[in-house]
């Protein structure tokens, strides 16, 4: 984790509508300091003054009631307001239609079926419309899918429209489907069953990228001849590799993140735009989604499926409900040999974000990062839904946190990419700098899990649409990020401030050594066997690839390894240590620090002061050391640490959060031989070994205390004790 920029919620906007769509898509204008928010329960647009960001109020709202039967999507531009409007019948063509920032009537132009994201060219002279074409619930009619090009360069009132479709690649159907393209709607042409989602376009204005989100691709459109020119398929996510695990049953009672004989349809929702270095890269949020209709679905069980006995031979276990029986999955693909059974498992979204060069080349992952994070930040609401609290677990079978939407920022020269999670809520920050490389930079959730959802009291449910406003544009001089939340009805703006250190130092392919300043610095040592000091000062360091040792030095240090077998260090200070992919050595030092092991078998030290270690995927070894820590093990056999004289010391309270009885161990190093049946009788019988309401509690003789959480007394053997 490397904090370059911090979020925080400085308002919220309630409409007081619970689960009817009330606030979906943001979109704010600079000149006139308003946002304009699609509230869908009153098909219309909310018109909020931004210009006090600390707090929003309601100036007023524009019907579309006129102009058809749902409103879906807003966006602005040199104080024009465009918005989707679906018809009565969605089968029918829809309507984009214009305002200015005060709500007065522009004009309005005809565009294809369901309407729904659109966005204004960089250069202002184009509108674009992303026409769903969605079929009816019946599967009887199913409209053609397109994207609207909507020339407003003669000025609004002498707009025309170029309806870009794919009847081009109706010829063309095995050939997509065997690259890997969904077309799979019942008697569906291409045309018929590409259903464009959202879009994006080129800092040129030339090109625009279009998520394809049933059919796990992407369109390209060449936005001056009025033509898609390409589909990407965008491949499959293989969930058996380490770091793509995730949490497949909401049967289990438990968090239980783990690789599985599963492929991940990344089935992209929204998708965003930005540039390094002259290249164009595409970033999108693999939400997922399936077509559930009453004369067609897809949705099925594993645990209700006919596996091959070759390409499962576990079946039986594998379908049990706590494993993959309750997984939702599609029923149109994994039957590879024609004979009726399934030789592989797609389930739909992939639970990350992706990042894309402009030809649909994968250059990045977020893997399983998303469970592990928010199972770290939340683990009593880890994979929530969104409309009720005490919902534990219940997404885990289906698509999990959920990513929905995405924007990027610039933010003192550094590009940042923010995701919000539909289901458990929240936004995830990365820095994307380097695309190939991305940061976690911080996770932000305005949800209140104590209220209650229905009355208004959770906070934001359900985020669905983002807008990010650079410091040049916003009312008041910072970067803010608004997310409009289509559940709660909430719409909610954060203020972002900039950390950035003083100093950069950039090592190059080979193994460098590099020492930091006095002063605030980013080093980063990119590929090779990197040495690196921050030397004073608070400072980012990234090892990257290659077998790295970083050592933090004075100061509030962020240390991140990336790949390889890094060893790590805080020296003294309040550090954040992760160790990325690979096995690596955490030590925090002095201070109270952070240390998280992220993948691979981990060596983790606390040092001195009250520090949490959190060993992440893989066999992991953790030792709190001096000071009040609290251990959680994660995934794999994980052993705990307490050394005589250097833990568990008087007035030391540690806590282990996730002991797995007959998995972990608690191993007591230098107390001498001792027999770990005849210790565990003998701390029963002394009381120096007592049940709580948290766990078990030990005591150590005169001294420290260990807290055993969610583990009783009667559940420990004397298996889960070694002395050395």
């Amino acid at each position: 984790m490397t904090n370059y920029i911090k979020l925080s919620t400085i308002s919220t906007f309630e409409t007081g509508i619970f689960d009817d769509g009330a606030a979906e898509i943001p979109a704010y204008d600079t000149s006139s300091q308003r946002l304009f928010v699609v509230n869908g329960a009153n098909n219309a647009i909310d018109v909020l003054n931004l210009s006090d960001p600390a707090n929003p109020t309601k100036i007023t709202e524009i019907s579309l009631n006129d102009f058809g039967g749902g409103t879906n999507s807003v966006a602005v531009n040199n104080g024009i307001v465009a918005v989707a409007v679906e018809d009565e019948n969605t089968q029918n063509p829809g309507q984009v239609v214009f305002f200015n920032t005060d709500g007065h009537f522009l004009n309005a132009v005809t565009v294809g079926a369901l309407p729904d994201a659109l966005t204004f060219t960089a250069d202002g002279q184009k509108v674009l419309v992303a026409n769903e074409g969605e079929p009816n619930n019946e599967f009887t009619v199913d409209p053609e899918g397109s994207v609207s090009i909507i020339d407003i360069s003669g000025g609004v009132k002498q707009a025309t429209v170029t309806n870009a479709d794919f009847k081009a690649f109706n010829p063309q159907i095995e050939q997509l489907q065997d690259q890997g393209v969904r077309i799979f709607g019942p008697g569906a042409t291409v045309a018929q069953d590409l259903e464009p989602e959202f879009i994006t376009v080129s800092e040129d204005s030339q090109t625009a990228w279009i998520t394809l989100q049933e059919n796990n691709a992407l369109a390209v459109l060449d936005i001056n001849r009025g033509e898609i020119t390409d589909i990407l398929p965008l491949g499959f996510k293989d969930h058996s590799l380490p770091g793509n695990g995730f949490d497949a049953s909401d049967q289990d009672d438990g968090i239980n993140i783990q690789n599985w004989p599963v492929f991940g349809m990344f089935q992209p929702d929204a998708i965003a735009s930005f540039q390094v270095d002259g290249k164009t890269f595409l970033i999108t949020a693999n939400e997922g989604d399936s077509r559930d209709f009453e004369g067609f679905s897809e949705e099925v069980l594993v645990g209700d499926l006919n596996l091959d006995p070759h390409a499962f031979p576990d079946a039986a276990e594998l379908q049990q409900a706590e494993n993959l029986g309750s997984l939702i999955v599609t029923n149109t693909l994994g039957d590879t040999d024609g004979d009726g059974d399934f030789d592989q498992l797609f389930a739909f979204g992939s639970r990350s974000f992706s990042i894309w060069d402009e030809y649909g080349n994968q250059v990045f992952d977020s893997g399983d990062d998303f469970e592990h994070i928010t199972a770290e930040f939340l683990p009593d609401d880890f994979n929530s839904d969104n409309d009720a609290n005490n919902s534990f677990d219940t997404r885990s079978n289906d698509r999990g946190p959920e990513p929905e939407g995405v924007v990027t920022g610039v933010i003192d020269g550094r590009t940042f990419a923010f995701i919000g999670l539909e289901r458990i809520g929240g936004i995830m920050v990365y820095d994307v700098s380097d695309p190939t490389h991305p940061t976690f930079v911080q996770y932000i959730n305005n949800r209140d899990f104590s209220g209650d959802a229905a009355a208004g009291t959770a906070g934001d449910l359900g985020p669905e649409g983002l807008t990010f406003i650079s410091a040049e544009d916003s009312p008041n001089g910072r970067p803010l990020l608004v997310a409009a939340n289509e559940v709660s009805g909430t719409t909610t703006i954060y203020e972002i401030d900039s950390i950035l250190p003083d100093q950069s130092i950039v090592g190059d392919e080979g193994d460098n050594k590099l020492v930091g300043t006095e002063e605030d610095d980013i080093i980063k040592g990119l590929e090779g066997n990197d040495t690196i000091h921050g030397d004073r000062g608070d400072d980012l360091i990234q090892g990257n690839q290659g077998d790295d040792k970083l050592k933090g030095g004075r100061g509030h240090d962020d240390l991140d390894g990336g790949s390889g077998n890094d060893t790590i260090r805080g020296g003294r200070g309040h550090d954040n240590l992760d160790g990325g992919l690979d096995n690596d050595f955490l030590q925090g030092g002095r201070g109270d620090d952070i240390l998280d092991g992220s993948h691979g078998d981990d060596t983790i030290k606390g040092g001195r002061h009250d520090d949490i270690l959190d060993g992440g995927s893989g066999d992991d070894i953790l030792n709190g050391g001096r000071g009040s820590d609290v251990m959680t093990g994660g995934e794999g056999n994980d052993h705990f640490i307490f050394k005589q004289n250097k833990s568990l010391l008087p007035g030391e309270f540690d806590v282990i959060k996730d002991f797995e009885v007959g998995v972990d161990k608690i191993e007591f190093q230098g107390w001498g031989n001792i027999d770990p049946q005849e210790w565990l009788n003998s701390v029963i019988y002394d009381g120096r070994i007592t049940n709580t309401e948290d766990g078990t509690l030990f005591q150590a003789n005169d001294a420290g205390k260990v807290l055993i959480e969610g583990v009783s007394v009667e559940q420990l053997s004397a298996s889960d004790f070694s002395f050395t």
